[in-house]
């Protein structure tokens, strides 16, 4: 069975219409495993009200608590979810809490060493005791095990740093197009495009093998160092659920690497899963029977 460790951030969403379980990286689990893979969560909570909640929630997701750390001094993660003006979600997450202070064990090295793929982000990064423990999970992976980088540019919890460190050790990335100008900045070209960008990641980071760019309603563009693979359409992150769109496309992204599918028809799939979880209102939707056969006729899963 295909093994996948998600590593970072899991905390609760505090939103004007209730609480629920959040943060990409559960999200990403969920999905990993509704498509037949064990996916192991690697974060940590606290041992407080928030904590237990995350237990049960996580417990009844089938999701595996091996790799969850409750630590009796802090906090559990929240993020307090706001919409501005223009309709976008906005995010403030409480500082200093129990996933900030995630450490590196012989239970993790071994996970580290057997698993297929793992899955990371930059928000976890912020503070440098999860930094270097999420750092020496990569570093002790296979050389074949696919390392996905879930880029998530929220100021101000990322620095040169971290992104070089981050893509360093990716050998695939997913970008939103409204992080390219980031990017761009940060390499040296403002005034660069996405293909410019993605080049020059390709030119300083020799692990990185694809780059997936997510546009919204407009669907995707899937890099490797030779092709680009279009597909328009399916991916609408302007739906009631876009979170769940970017965390279904990145897990369908990992799954159908680990597997060997093509790239053009791993764009497709994580377009159509990602399109089909926009339209609910959990964070952590079903996948629908139609989608599931796409992907397995598609050798994606």
């Amino acid at each position: 069975m295909t093994e996948i460790a998600v590593i970072g951030e899991v905390l609760l969403d505090l939103m004007a219409t209730g609480v629920r379980l959040g943060g990409a990286p559960a999200a990403e689990a969920w999905y990993c495993t509704e498509m037949g893979a064990k996916c192991y969560l690697v974060s940590a909570f606290g041992q407080d009200e928030h904590g237990n909640r995350m237990k049960r929630e996580l417990a009844a997701r089938h999701l595996p608590l091996d790799y969850m750390t409750q630590m009796p001094h802090s906090f559990t993660g929240e993020a307090h979810i706001h919409f501005d003006e223009t309709g976008r979600l906005t995010y403030h997450f409480t500082e200093d809490v129990a996933w900030d202070h995630l450490q590196m064990t012989p239970a993790l090295e071994d996970l580290a060493r057997r698993v297929n793929g793992v899955i990371f982000g930059t928000l976890a990064q912020r503070a440098e005791e999860s930094r270097r423990t999420i750092w020496s999970f990569l570093d002790k992976t296979s050389p074949q095990a696919v390392r996905v980088l879930d880029l998530h540019l929220k100021s101000p919890y990322y620095n040169t740093e971290i992104l070089h460190e981050s893509f360093s050790r990716a050998t695939a990335a997913k970008i939103n197009q409204r992080e390219i100008p980031v990017l761009a900045r940060w390499l040296g070209k403002e005034e660069m495009g996405v293909e410019d960008t993605v080049k020059r990641l390709f030119a300083q980071y020799p692990l990185l093998r694809c780059v997936a760019i997510t546009r919204g309603e407009d669907g995707s563009l899937l890099f490797d160092r030779q092709h680009v693979y279009e597909c328009g359409g399916f991916y609408a992150d302007q739906g009631p659920n876009p979170a769940g769109c970017a965390e279904v496309f990145c897990a369908v992204l990992c799954l159908g690497l680990i597997n060997g599918a093509d790239l053009q028809t791993i764009n497709e799939e994580a377009n159509r899963a990602a399109c089909c979880v926009c339209n609910e209102p959990d964070l952590m939707a079903s996948l629908s029977d139609e989608v599931m056969d796409s992907l397995q006729k598609a050798s994606i899963i």
